[in-house]
């Protein structure tokens, strides 16, 4: 089981930071134009990405780096290490020898809520350091000059404590457990799929799961990392809402109810890859591991 959770641990991480750029990109559109009506001008992927390149350099696509692997570690290694448990617990305690469907979908939602919980501050200090750089597109100092450690006790010890490194948990446990339920259900469903059509061949068994399990994790989980990342982004003192459904009602009265989907270009263009990268080094790994104890 330690072995298990080390590669689920370092796959995550690994894949994440492959992926960084992508998660930039994704929440400094879902932040632009916030409260502002969806008539307003507004960047594109490409436009946005150039913005960051020219104002912040290319360094600023990593930042949070720190922060995204303290996150993986936590969030991405416990729900990726306790799902095939619970999906099996599951489907033995209702007499299926194989997982069904529901077992999947509630095996991942379980295992990716509980596992975002635990990962929270993790995650606040991560959006915080990402959103931080657009001061600079307004001549203003930055808030936060060190990396993941510095940055999680300016946080606890000036911006609210617990309650700070707490914001947004009601938005991001359901969005790990949307996400990880549709997502790692879509994965294993459409892998399995892909095995009837191509034969034995792992790697294209993956590349459908992870292309497929992608659209269906960006779909369904885009409005809930909105919220999330907007009550995320700011301390107590800057705060434009007073709950998840504030946010969301806020948004959708100021912004339409299509903003609830902003960056979703650049959430299938982060996930997909995660996926595929993800359950490819987690695979191996395991069968290293595998392979080494049979000697």
């Amino acid at each position: 089981m330690a072995i298990r959770l080390a590669c689920a641990s370092t796959s995550c991480c690994v894949a994440d930071a492959m992926c960084l750029p992508m998660d930039m990109i994704k929440m400094r559109m879902q932040l632009q134009n916030e409260m502002v009506p969806s008539s307003a001008p507004r960047l594109g992927v490409m436009a946005m990405s150039r913005r960051i390149l020219r104002v912040e350099g290319a360094g600023a696509f990593w930042a949070g780096l720190g922060a995204a692997m303290a996150r993986q570690a936590t969030y991405g290694g416990l729900s990726f290490w306790s799902y095939p448990y619970v999906r099996d617990a599951l489907a033995r305690s209702a007499g299926h020898r194989d997982p069904p469907t529901w077992a999947q979908l509630a095996a991942g939602a379980i295992s990716g809520g509980v596992a975002s919980a635990i990962a929270n501050p993790t995650d606040v200090v991560k959006v915080r350091l990402q959103a931080d750089g657009r001061r600079a597109l307004l001549g203003e100092p930055r808030k936060y000059s060190g990396g993941f450690v510095s940055t999680l006790g300016v946080v606890f010890g000036r911006e609210g404590g617990l309650a700070a490194l707490y914001a947004g948990l009601g938005p991001n446990v359901s969005r790990a457990a949307v996400v990880n339920g549709v997502g790692i259900a879509a994965y294993d469903s459409s892998k399995s799929f892909a095995s009837r059509i191509v034969g034995d061949r792992p790697l294209a068994e993956r590349f459908l799961g992870a292309c497929v399990g992608g659209v269906a994790t960006a779909i369904a989980g885009c409005p809930f990392d909105v919220v999330k990342t907007r009550l995320m982004a700011r301390g107590a003192q800057e705060q434009l809402y007073t709950s998840a459904l504030h946010c969301l009602v806020a948004t959708v009265s100021s912004e339409g109810s299509l903003a609830l989907w902003k960056g979703i270009i650049p959430v299938y263009c982060r996930q997909a890859p995660f996926n595929l990268f993800n359950y490819i080094i987690m695979e191996f790994l395991l069968d290293t591991f595998a392979r080494k104890s049979r000697r």
